[in-house]
């Protein structure tokens, strides 16, 4: 008897459910690439990173307001000869002798326009030397999806 009442509930849950199926999106990839010299240092008191603001005009007030932007970290592998991607947030940890920190490479945006962020956790570039720690350069695709 409880199968069924449970069965019976599951049914009129389910058949309240509306399910909306979107066709035809509209979606865009973007391509950019980010040179080594293209990444300026912040000089912030406490939380120093290096950033990228790229100009993106496919970011309507549409796409911000309604739509989807989502951002890709593109790697050539030299061993098989191909790229693959890696969606962002893209955090790895390194050791590097005894030093132990994480690299972190997000983004943010707004209408119009996309900031990369490279953020090292141990900030040992606070010292003086942040240019040492400065980010390679790096290639990203963006999907912009537009809402409607």
């Amino acid at each position: 008897m409880k199968k069924i009442l449970f069965l019976l509930i599951s049914s009129i849950i389910l058949a309240g459910c509306n399910t909306t199926i979107v066709s035809n999106l509209e979606m865009e990839t973007i391509d950019v690439n980010v040179r080594a010299n293209d990444w300026q240092y912040t000089h912030m008191s406490d939380n120093n990173y290096f950033r990228c603001v790229v100009d993106i005009p496919e970011i309507t007030s549409n796409v911000f307001d309604q739509g989807e932007v989502k951002v890709y970290r593109k790697f050539y592998d030299k061993q098989n000869n191909d790229f693959f991607k890696h969606i962002l947030p893209d955090v790895f940890h390194v050791k590097e002798n005894q030093f132990l920190y994480t690299i972190t490479v997000d983004y943010i945006y707004g209408v119009g326009w996309l900031e990369f962020n490279y953020r090292v956790s141990d900030f040992v570039y606070d010292e003086g030397n942040y240019m040492d720690f400065a980010p390679e350069a790096m290639t990203f695709s963006i999907v912009v999806t537009k809402g409607y």
